[in-house]
């Protein structure tokens, strides 16, 4: 059960659909999990479907269904690999789209990957994946896409357990329902290096992400092309058996689904402090400030316009109680607020939820 005071993420004095801006958000959810494994093969399927019924804005009524599927494959001492692929069904956010039209996100991602130990702590590997991205209502219909990834991949994985990757991608990718036009964001190409890993520093803390360079060219809009540092890094500190903090940095560039820029270039700081306070009550909070530069308009048009930038922060606090193995309850409290531009518009948003878990 869910309440949300600002539903569509509307800024002061916009008006909402029936005339109320705040709902409560209902959602059962039914999940089955295959976890086996075969000798070297691990096999995994994980399957999840959720029903969301609201109080008042009933046309916002809808059922995701969520699959993951992967092999976790081993053949001898030198090769190994994962093929995995992910279904996954949405509603989209309002805070990303805009707007009070609902429109359900329906996104799958196919991958293969092999790699090579040629050294028992030494590997190369190679990866593909395809990515597939679509809504259900032609409003967004210009926000689908679709791309194919190659990676090639360095590992480093010493006796200890930690690990590092060397990573060159290349992404080829294309918005099928954008205009082939000058100055339009309808192909593109991602090149990336990148090196990431998790790496246990002392005895209680962990530093885990990746950190690189990438360049994004785009055919029909040169001038629109980006290069930069990329990377999402977190340090998890545990001091005590029962507390940890976990404070992560992120500046990362991908496809937005709000429809006023192609893509938006992401700066965050988050600081996450747990404590488990017995063997049956945890408590939680979570803060996190973000920037975005939205850069351009995806349908063409003039490259010199000014390109929006928002501001946002996310302050929670979270309790999990459990008071059996199988049965946990969950209270979470969120306030978000967004300042905005004259591109994008603020907001203020409060939510509170209250979750029960069964597993068996």
């Amino acid at each position: 059960m869910r309440y949300e005071s600002n539903l569509y993420r509307l800024s002061d004095g916009e008006a909402a659909p029936e005339g109320r801006k705040s709902d409560t958000v209902s959602e059962t959810g039914l999940g089955l999990k295959f976890d086996r494994v075969y000798g070297r093969q691990h096999l995994l399927a994980d399957l999840d479907f959720v029903s969301a019924r609201y109080a008042i804005h009933k046309d916002l009524n809808h059922d995701s269904p969520d699959a993951l599927l992967s092999w976790d494959w081993a053949l001898g001492n030198r090769w190994s690999g994962v093929l995995s692929y992910l279904y996954r069904e949405s509603l989209t956010g309002f805070d990303e789209a805009g707007g009070t039209t609902p429109s359900l996100n329906q996104y799958s991602r196919a991958q293969a990957t092999a790699d090579y130990w040629f050294h028992p702590s030494w590997a190369v590997g190679l990866g593909f994946a395809h990515t597939r991205n679509r809504f259900d209502g032609f409003e967004r219909d210009v926000a689908e896409y679709d791309a194919d990834t190659v990676d090639a991949n360095l590992t480093y994985r010493p006796a200890t357990g930690n690990r590092l990757v060397l990573t060159l991608r290349d992404t080829e990718g294309q918005y099928p329902n954008r205009p082939a036009v000058e100055e339009s964001i309808r192909d593109y190409r991602q090149q990336e290096v990148r090196l990431g890993g998790d790496w246990q520093l002392t005895g209680a803390t962990r530093l885990s992400g990746f950190i690189g360079r990438t360049r994004v060219d785009y055919r029909l809009a040169p001038d629109r092309d980006f290069t930069g540092t990329i990377g999402r890094l977190a340090v998890i500190w545990e001091p005590t058996v029962k507390t940890s903090l976990t404070a992560a940095v992120r500046r990362e560039i991908g496809a937005q689904q709000d429809l006023a820029a192609n893509y938006a270039v992401t700066e965050a700081i988050s600081v996450s402090p747990r404590w488990k306070v017995s063997d049956k009550v945890t408590l939680g909070a979570g803060m996190e400030w973000r920037r975005r530069d939205f850069r351009g308009e995806p349908l063409g048009g003039d490259s010199t316009q000014a390109r929006p930038t928002d501001r946002s922060r996310r302050y929670g606090l979270t309790a999990e109680y459990k008071p059996l193995r199988a049965l946990s309850v969950a209270l979470g409290l969120q306030r978000q607020v967004r300042d905005g531009s004259n591109q994008v518009g603020g907001y203020a948003a409060n939510i509170a939820d209250l979750s029960l878990h069964f597993q068996f």
